[in-house]
């Protein structure tokens, strides 16, 4: 396994330790759990603990030059306060890609917090993040990238279903790129391609699907999207879509829990793949990612093995799609590991749904 950090190994031994509750689990989720926060994401990457003064003015210039946005400096210091002090945080991808031009971040810096904050990286198959990563490369403004993506919008992107190239194949032309010209070439020759859907996390969002719907079946043995998800994907979490009175943690973990109007919109490709709709179908369908042998079919992995195999293949999942690894410090990742040690003939949807009934 990846070498952890220390307070990553102490999560990663208590939520895999043998004969661990699903009581036990959670009142650690509650109690002594140390999720990664915005503040600390900010100093590891930035190596500055007083970033948040060069936050604060980087921020005020790039919304004072938005035409459309009238910025109240006493205001905007009050919305980075409430980020560093975890009240909330950053609403989008667009304010996360902000927040790397605000701080001068490099691409692998960006692509970091990005991956920290949204749990997804850099999408070089989308024409708007492609050319925020070459302005965060080349040290250009956020207004220069702002200027270049509607030239490239204008230009026309090809509708979605287009049989398009994979995000990872995007980025590795991407690398190749040096220089603007060469940047505008690239655009150029992929503009047709570009689009706002992951396509690998669809065609694997698809495979774990079609293993719930029965698409090799008649049609009348097919189920629908309404039973998938109610069936398969609640496990008692539950259906209200209201915030008041649950606890920040009820709340991290009901946030993106997807329900049949969000699956019939993926698989539709009108809403686009999440990370956690990808790992809670790994979750029910046991993590059976292909028909071939895998070393997790053999009956002499111990539990640890068998634990150590699975999150290696939906690091590997997740690697394809663009996606954070599994990691013990953030919330889901941490119930999702409790759902892959087999213990007492439960499955993981089993356990999982037992994790949920316990915190709801």
């Amino acid at each position: 396994m990846e070498k952890m950090t220390e307070i990553s190994a102490k999560q990663w031994d208590f939520i895999t330790s043998e004969n661990l509750t699903a009581g036990e689990a959670v009142d650690f989720l509650k109690n002594g759990m140390q999720i990664r926060t915005f503040h600390g994401n900010l100093i590891e990457i930035s190596g500055n603990e007083a970033y948040e003064k060069q936050l604060v003015e980087g921020l005020y210039q790039i919304k004072s030059e938005l035409e459309e946005e009238t910025v109240q400096l006493d205001s905007l210091k009050r919305k980075v306060r409430n980020w560093v002090n975890g009240k909330n945080l950053p609403s989008d991808r667009e304010e996360v890609f902000q927040i790397c031009f605000a701080m001068a971040f490099g691409l692998e810096q960006s692509e970091k917090l990005l991956i920290r904050l949204t749990e997804q990286g850099i999408h070089y198959r989308n024409g708007r993040e492609a050319i925020f990563a070459y302005c965060l490369k080349y040290k250009r403004s956020y207004q220069d990238a702002l200027f270049m993506a509607e030239q490239f919008v204008n230009r026309g992107q090809a509708k979605e279903g287009y049989q398009d190239p994979a995000t990872q194949m995007m980025k590795e032309a991407f690398e190749k790129v040096k220089g603007e010209e060469d940047f505008f070439s690239f655009l150029l020759n992929y503009r047709m391609q570009m689009g706002d859907s992951h396509n690998t996390a669809y065609t694997y969002f698809e495979k774990l699907l079609a293993l719930l719907s029965g698409e090799n079946l008649e049609e009348e043995e097919k189920y629908s999207m309404e039973y998938i998800a109610d069936e398969y994907l609640r496990l008692s979490v539950p259906l209200d879509k209201k915030t008041s009175g649950y606890s920040n943690v009820q709340k991290i973990v009901k946030k993106y829990w997807p329900g049949a109007r969000n699956i019939k919109a993926m698989k539709s490709r009108s809403e686009d793949i999440n990370r956690k709709t990808l790992l809670l179908l790994y979750i029910v369908t046991g993590g059976m990612l292909s028909e071939e042998y895998s070393e997790l079919d053999e009956e002499y992995l111990d539990a640890a093995e068998f634990l150590e195999m699975h999150v290696k293949q939906m690091n590997r999942m997740l690697r394809d799609c663009g996606m954070s690894r599994i990691d013990p410090r953030n919330m889901f990742d941490y119930l999702v590991l409790y759902c892959l040690r087999p213990e007492d003939e439960l499955f993981m949807s089993e356990r999982m749904e037992a994790l949920m009934t316990e915190l709801f």
